[in-house]
C-alpha cells in the first residue's frame, strides 16, 4: 500500500481497500467473459470449477465491500466525535457569567488575582491604571479576564507561539492598560460607598421603547417621536452619567 503523507493512516486504508476491490470486480468480469467463452470447448468439470472460482471472487467481493462501509462509518462516528472534542472552547466572560454562579466566580478570581500579580502588575502602566476599587468595576475585571487568558493561550495553550505572544506585549496589554485608565481615571473605593446595593445600571428609554419600535418599523425616514415630559425630566436628571439631555438653561440642549 502506498502512504501519502497529506492523507492521515485511516483515510490511506481506506483508499487501498476501495483500489483493492475495484481490481477483484474487474478481475470477476474477465473470469465470466473467460467462462461463457469455454463453455463450447471445456468439460463440465472445468466450467465447475471456474463457477467456484467466480462464486469465491463474488464472496471476496462482498466482503471488501463490507468492509469498506464498517470503515466508512467508523471514520464518520470518529469524525463526530473529534468535532464535539475540538469545537472552540468558549471564552470566558466576567460579565456574561451566569447568576449564582459562586463556584465559577470563586475560580475565575482564584486564577486572576495571582495572575496579577506574577505577571500583570509587573508592568509599571499595570500599576499607574488600575485603580484601587478595581473590583467594583465589572468592566476592568472583564478586561482583566480576558487579557489573562489571551496571555495563557500565547504562553501556555495548544497553539502557543512567539507570535501570539509579541500580539500580546504589543497590542492586547497595552489595549487593556489604557482602557481601564479611562474607565475609571480617579476612582477610588469611598466612591462605592454611598451607593452600595443600589441598581448598577439602568438603561435609559426602556420602558419606553414601544413608540421607537413602531417609528423605526414603519417611519424611520422621519426624525422620531417627540420626546414625553416625563422623558425630558428623566433626561434632565439622569441616572449614573447615562443622562442623553443635559440639564441646561432654560430647557435648551
Amino acid at each position: 500500500m502506498r502512504y501519502d503523507d497529506e492523507k492521515d493512516p485511516g483515510t490511506a486504508a481506506l483508499a487501498a481497500v476501495a483500489g483493492l476491490a475495484r481490481s477483484v470486480e474487474a478481475l470477476t468480469r474477465d473470469v465470466a467473459a473467460m467462462k461463457t467463452g469455454m463453455r463450447q470447448t471445456a468439460s463440465k468439470t472445468s466450467v465447475s470449477r471456474l463457477n467456484d472460482t467466480v462464486a469465491s471472487l463474488g464472496n471476496t467481493v462482498a466482503a471488501f465491500e463490507d468492509l469498506l462501509t464498517r470503515i466508512s462509518i467508523n471514520r464518520a462516528d470518529t469524525g463526530r466525535r473529534r468535532s464535539a472534542s475540538e469545537s472552540p472552547e468558549r471564552v470566558r466572560s466576567w460579565l456574561g457569567m451566569h447568576v449564582r454562579d459562586t463556584a465559577t466566580v470563586e475560580l475565575v478570581l482564584s486564577e486572576l488575582l495571582p495572575w496579577m500579580e506574577c505577571i500583570y502588575l509587573r508592568y509599571a502602566t499595570a500599576r499607574e491604571t488600575l485603580p484601587p476599587c478595581w473590583l467594583w468595576h465589572p468592566e476592568i475585571v472583564e478586561e482583566l479576564l480576558w487579557l489573562m487568558d489571551a496571555w495563557t493561550a500565547a504562553y501556555e495553550g495548544d497553539e502557543a507561539s512567539n507570535k501570539l505572544v509579541g500580539d500580546w506585549h504589543d497590542r492586547q496589554r497595552p489595549g487593556v492598560t489604557r482602557r481601564i485608565g479611562e474607565y475609571a481615571p480617579a476612582c477610588d473605593v469611598l466612591a462605592h460607598r454611598d451607593d452600595a446595593g443600589q441598581r448598577a445600571v439602568t438603561v435609559p428609554l426602556a420602558a419606553d421603547a414601544d413608540p421607537f419600535v413602531t417609528w423605526w418599523a414603519t417611519a424611520r425616514d422621519t426624525n422620531g417621536p417627540a420626546p414625553t415630559p416625563e422623558q425630558i425630566k428623566a433626561g434632565r436628571r439622569g441616572d449614573r452619567g447615562l443622562a442623553a439631555v443635559p440639564n441646561t438653561a432654560g430647557g435648551q440642549r
